[in-house]
């Protein structure tokens, strides 16, 4: 039996998540709630719904799926550095920045990206304040956060309190990008 988030189940009916939640709310779409509060859908149940609605599963077969990555971080030199790492796989990973905590939550809720690589020291909205955010909404929380700091702490407080948070994951920088990208690779196969 497979199983499938709303992510992806909004993205093959072609909505948006709020919509695909909306149709679960309603009891169109079947759908069940793991111990850990994510909501998951059985594929058949979606492929049923799919032909009650008239929406053609063949629709979005053969396309390679992406994964959306937002980099969140107020240091550009760190925004292009990740966008650089990433390019030579763009069929891949699709990558959008955000230099700021409000910028970010705008756009999370523009692209619904399958991870977010946050870092946790910025003005005015902290990553810590996003993650939180992001976790605590339920149209958000199946998004995946690698939190980053370039500030050493021994005491690994921020570490700790990033996780407290809701992050997935927690890099130092400077990055360790194969590291990161098997981090990407090993989060969003959890997710899909």
């Amino acid at each position: 039996m497979a199983f499938i988030t709303t992510s992806n189940a909004s993205r093959a009916c072609g909505v948006a998540r709020t919509t695909l939640t909306k149709w679960i709310d309603q009891g169109l779409l079947k759908a069940f709630v793991t111990p850990g509060g994510h909501r998951k859908i059985v594929e058949e149940d979606l492929l049923d719904f799919m032909e009650r609605q008239g929406i053609d599963p063949q629709e979005g077969k053969g396309q390679k799926e992406r994964i959306c990555i937002l980099v969140v971080d107020d240091n550009p030199d760190d925004i292009r550095l990740l966008e650089a790492a990433f390019l030579p796989a763009a069929d891949r990973y699709e990558v959008h920045s955000a230099d700021n905590g409000f910028q970010a939550i705008y756009k999370i809720g523009d692209l619904k990206p399958d991870v977010v690589i946050l870092d946790l020291v910025m003005p005015d909205m902290d990553g810590f304040e996003v993650c939180e955010r992001i976790k605590n909404d339920p149209d958000m929380r199946d998004i995946k956060i690698i939190a980053v700091t370039a500030y050493y702490d021994k005491d690994r407080e921020k570490e700790k309190n990033a996780y407290q948070c809701g992050a997935d994951a927690f890099f130092q920088k400077p990055l360790d990008l194969k590291g990161l990208v098997k981090k990407i690779l090993e989060l969003s196969r959890v997710g899909h």
